[in-house]
């Protein structure tokens, strides 16, 4: 991974809706304070919606603060921190996404774009590149999402940078042979163009139960067999394990001769907020030794 200086996105879930506020704002503090320890630059804010295309919820569906409400609320203790808000275009009304762009741009630098649950729905707002296209006379920096082992997506990827997307950020994963064939064919299409390719940054989440593999999985997380038998092999080695695996993966990223690739770290359930915190320690810990 030829990269001078290693990137890190941190994600962070939105607390739910009935948190009361005193709760809420410990949680941003919480967040803020793992930033400044770890000295990450860059806090994600997935915006969190009921999906009803995937069959019976593993995790009950909770109501989630507005992102950008828990985002001003971490940047009141921390000014220097770029908060990446998520917003979820297509389900929107489009003159409703248009007034949100021009809102929200004056208080965030970063805005990523996501598209719909599946591609089976018809939805009625702005997919991701015209929502790119409308974005980024507003905000400095459109990102978006790529999904590895999804068709075409090196295709995707390239339409998408066209349009403006400065950077990718990846489905968690655990394995990097997808990862790998998608990433030399975007760059490989994008010479052919000579368009500079955009950074990717590949996603990893520690677990620490059998619940949050189950929830991963039903998220659409591929996880080879011998990897999750590795994983759930011994359930009290269930978060050590599955932190070794992404070192592993990591060292493996280390040793591509791919420029311009960076690390998404998600906590995906709030118990795991802390792990994910000493899983972006390790990262670094490799990195400077590598």
């Amino acid at each position: 991974m030829n990269c001078k200086d290693l990137e890190i996105i941190f994600t962070v879930i939105p607390p739910p809706l009935e948190w009361d506020i005193s709760k809420v704002e410990r949680k941003a503090f919480e967040v803020a304070n793992i930033t400044k320890v770890l000295d990450i630059n860059f806090i994600s804010l997935p915006e969190v919606v009921e999906e009803r295309s995937r069959g019976h919820r593993i995790i009950p569906f909770k109501m989630k603060i507005d992102n950008v409400v828990f985002g001003e609320m971490i940047k009141s203790f921390d000014r220097d921190l770029e908060i990446i808000v998520n917003k979820i275009s297509v389900i929107m009304d489009k003159q409703e996404f248009e007034s949100w762009i021009e809102q929200n741009s004056k208080k965030f630098n970063y805005l990523l774009i996501v598209g719909g649950e599946s591609s089976k729905i018809r939805y009625e707002g702005y997919y991701p590149i015209p929502a790119t296209i409308i974005a980024r006379n507003h905000f400095k920096n459109i990102y978006g999402i790529t999904i590895f082992h999804r068709r075409d997506e090196a295709k995707r990827l390239l339409e998408k940078t066209k349009a403006g997307m400065k950077a990718f950020v990846s489905q968690i994963v655990f394995e990097l042979e997808s990862a790998k064939f998608v990433i030399n064919e975007y760059i490989k299409l994008c010479r052919e163009e000579n368009i500079e390719p955009s950074k990717i940054f590949i996603s990893f989440a520690p677990v620490s139960q059998l619940k949050d593999v189950e929830f991963l999985k039903w998220l659409g997380v591929y996880i080879p067999k011998d990897i999750e038998s590795f994983i759930l092999e011994d359930e009290k080695k269930l978060e050590k394990r599955s932190i070794e695996i992404i070192e592993s993966l990591f060292h493996e990223l280390c040793f591509l001769n791919i420029n311009n690739l960076g690390v998404n770290i998600e906590h995906v359930m709030y118990n795991n907020l802390q792990v994910a915190a000493y899983t972006v320690h390790r990262i670094k810990e490799i990195w400077k030794w590598r």
